[in-house]
């Protein structure tokens, strides 16, 4: 990492690898791991900026070619034909399966429901966090 150029180019490669094949997750955690960081403050300061602007194509290519991309959000004034239906309970037990198989995370759990993060989030705390705690019990 003693040429800064080198720095940029391993960092781009890797970013497009990881974008091409879809990989949000691996995406995700090389930009949160410590490789990324080290190469990162490897960078002369004029490239650092391309790097950033690598990532956001990167970023972008990759949802776009992710196995469950994220849906976009419904207008709030859609028609209820088009929204979810979280009374139904096998709704609720698909999103508490989701919920259990993402370990909490939100985006995780959207696309496996095929939802926006925001409205699996709400229904989590509207519908999962109700049952679990009883609305009837009194605080200690």
């Amino acid at each position: 990492m003693a040429n800064p150029r080198g720095c940029l180019r391993v960092l781009t490669r890797k970013l497009m690898g990881l974008a091409r094949s879809g990989d949000v997750e691996g995406l995700r955690a090389f930009v949160s791991g410590d490789g990324f960081l080290a190469a990162f403050v490897g960078l002369d300061p004029n490239h650092r900026r391309a790097a950033m602007r690598c990532f956001a194509k990167a970023a972008d290519l990759c949802e776009a070619k992710a196995r469950h991309p994220l849906v976009r959000p419904k207008p709030i004034d859609a028609k209820r034909t088009h929204k979810v239906n979280w009374r139904d309970d096998a709704m609720r037990a698909k999103l508490a399966n989701a919920y259990a198989r993402a370990g909490g995370d939100h985006e995780q759990a959207a696309r496996i429901m095929g939802l926006s993060p925001g409205s699996c989030r709400l229904a989590m705390k509207r519908h999962l966090d109700a049952v679990a705690t009883d609305v009837n019990e009194k605080a200690p």
